[in-house]
């Protein structure tokens, strides 16, 4: 937390030139709670370049952060950012009219943040009563159980429900490089094994706090409201999954708890939790090859034991075909010695 005077020498500190009405209007519009104080969820909150209190803060005047080498957004650049929002605003609205579900994709760390606030902030307006608007989350980052934990606890805080997409990451080369040419620490877990052991942490964090009770009966509604989507190829974290749900008494549908994989991947795990009544989707990108083949391609590299889920379902349908055929021979050898005998 911090007061209006901390308040008003940090902006000072981050080189932030606003008169002083500037300053007071913008911390009282960060101030929701009205307590004279500003925790970090009222300050991204509260700052927008739609706002005319922040909005200030986007300024083309403003020089944010000048030790850095950050500058604050261009005039056009403004132009161009209030455009997106106008987009996204008019998608989260008629995805929430017609009832059905607006996934984020996460993409690389370095413009993460800026993705998680603004898809937060649709959380905030859009999933008031039920999950419409998902964040996604990339499990094979070393802070991301902590990002989900504080998320939870934002959308506990505020009133929203909280509902997310969960994925093991799809860009770790790039992160890798970046990171040794910046000079800062890998954001990427070790190794496989540890992001599989943060992925299912992170699953089970997020089921036993919707199954948990609250201390008073809106917050209960609020959590068993609590959505996931587990965006999954791997067949231990799906069973893993599958098995707490039934400990926690989690329904297997209409629980808020999806499964997904994508077309023509997993199809056996996918048709196996269809026929016990799990809510599972198939994902089916689509568009020109050379931006199709790129994703794909990330999406096998993001799920290392996905090809051998695919010699899995080689194997699998390669039986089904030799039963099939061995059916159809005997049956037809059948019908004609029965034939044969009528005949006759």
């Amino acid at each position: 937390f911090v007061c209006a005077k901390e308040f008003r020498e940090g902006l000072r500190t981050l080189n932030v030139e606003l008169t002083a009405e500037e300053e007071e209007k913008l911390f009282d519009t960060v101030d929701v709670g009205r307590d004279g104080q500003v925790d970090l969820h009222e300050w991204l909150d509260g700052i927008s370049p739609a706002s005319p209190a922040s909005g200030a803060l986007f300024a083309s005047r403003v020089q944010i952060l000048k030790s850095s080498g950050l500058n604050a957004l261009s005039d056009n650049e403004q132009k161009q950012l209030a455009s997106m929002l106008n987009r996204l605003e008019r998608v989260a609205a008629y995805a929430d009219s017609k009832g059905v579900k607006l996934l984020v994709d996460a993409e690389q760390t370095y413009m993460q943040p800026a993705i998680d606030h603004l898809t937060l902030q649709l959380m905030q307006r859009y999933n008031q009563h039920s999950p419409v608007v998902f964040n996604t989350y990339q499990c094979y980052l070393v802070d991301s159980f902590k990002r989900v934990v504080a998320d939870i606890d934002r959308a506990q805080r505020q009133g929203f429900v909280f509902a997310a997409k969960m994925v093991r990451g799809a860009y770790m080369v790039q992160e890798r490089r970046l990171a040794r040419l910046r000079g800062y620490p890998d954001p990427i877990h070790l190794n496989i094994q540890a992001t599989h052991d943060n992925y299912n942490a992170v699953i089970e964090m997020v089921l036993r706090y919707k199954a948990a009770p609250a201390t008073h009966e809106t917050g209960t509604l609020q959590r068993r409201s609590t959505a996931v989507m587990l965006a999954s190829h791997n067949e231990k974290s799906v069973e893993r999954a599958v098995r707490l749900m039934g400990e926690l008494g989690i329904p297997r549908s209409d629980s808020g708890v999806y499964f997904g994989q994508l077309q023509g991947m997993c199809d056996h795990v996918s048709y196996l939790l269809g026929q016990k009544e799990y809510a599972v989707y198939k994902y089916l990108p689509y568009g020109p090859v050379k931006e199709v083949m790129p994703y794909l391609l990330r999406r096998a590299e993001e799920n290392g034991d996905l090809m051998s889920g695919v010699w899995k379902e080689r194997k699998m349908m390669s039986s089904e075909l030799k039963r099939r055929a061995f059916d159809a021979f005997r049956l037809g050898g059948k019908s004609k010695g029965d034939s044969y005998g009528v005949a006759h």
